[in-house]
């Protein structure tokens, strides 16, 4: 074993900020964590993922966002709202899970990952567990955590992606975010067979254009990659949504009729009904620590 994996296999035996020690009789709670890619930048990734976890408020469910891009927070830009604690702030004795979470619309909660996210592999193996061991705390308080990531197929990007439970992949019917897609789609698949790959076409111009574009690469990656993907629906070239964008408010709640609104609440329904995911939330926190540790 190499030096990373003896700190892997030490990283939840002992921590001296572990706040769960006191009550972890809800230990088998298991919220459904889902990360939310794309193959390249602006395909709408962020402003679905957002508009997702409102769908999912909207049904009962206690929903966790992850702004997970190491570029850029665009979620708190969608929203106009400052975020002032982000993942690293955890590091801190008098810093817990709950005091980097942010209120957002509809009670979602809201945690910047940004930059800190990258800083902390160098960090002692101590602050690591008080981070993770503040993550597994979450179960505690959601039922859907969707994670965020950049754009692209980058190490930290697919570190998420291998770590969480399930993939959303968005494209557009657009050749060249089609191709990007395939290309992230076929890194996971080197990767594992295991993930639960699904697929959201955005922007679609009718239902019809979104299924030919999801059958297209259906086709492919079961011929080339020998890999099903699951599709989750389509969301409407609406210029409701870039109105909403510019007033900073989810469309979901700007204008809660319109199509692309109706098509997320079908795309939530269609989640919802998928409950092939048997997956143990701890298995994501043992997963993530492969990130923070650089293993």
């Amino acid at each position: 074993m190499d030096q990373a994996s003896k700190l892997r296999s030490a990283i939840l035996k002992k921590n001296k900020y572990n706040y769960l020690a006191e009550n972890n009789k809800d230990s088998n709670k298991n919220p459904r964590v889902i990360c939310i890619a794309s193959g390249k930048g602006g395909v709408g990734k962020t402003n679905f993922t957002l508009n997702l976890a409102l769908a999912l408020k909207k049904k009962g469910n206690r929903v966790l966002v992850i702004d997970a891009d190491l570029g850029l927070a665009n979620i708190e830009i969608l929203l106009g709202i400052d975020i002032r604690y982000g993942f690293i702030d955890l590091i801190e004795d008098d810093i817990k899970i709950e005091d980097i979470m942010v209120d957002g619309p509809l009670g979602i909660k809201i945690i910047s990952g940004g930059a800190g996210i990258s800083e902390v592999a160098d960090l002692p193996i101590y602050k690591i567990n008080k981070i993770l061991n503040n993550m597994i705390y979450l179960k505690e308080y959601v039922d859907f955590i969707l994670i965020d990531t950049g754009a692209g197929i980058s190490k930290s990007v697919m570190s998420f992606v291998l770590a969480a439970q399930e993939v959303i992949v968005v494209t557009t019917p657009e050749p060249t975010s089609i191709a990007d897609a395939y290309a992230l789609i076929k890194v996971i698949t080197r990767k594992t067979n295991e993930k639960i790959i699904n697929m959201v076409i955005n922007r679609a111009d009718n239902k019809k254009e979104a299924e030919m574009t999801f059958k297209k690469m259906e086709m492919v990656a079961k011929r080339f990659l020998n890999n099903d993907i699951n599709y989750l629906g389509y969301i409407s070239d609406d210029k409701s949504v870039r109105s909403s964008v510019k007033k900073q408010v989810p469309f979901m709640l700007d204008s809660p009729n319109c199509l692309a609104s109706k098509n997320v609440e079908n795309i939530c329904d269609s989640l919802l009904g998928n409950t092939e995911n048997t997956n143990k939330f701890n298995n994501f926190i043992n997963r993530l620590s492969n990130l923070f540790l650089g293993g």
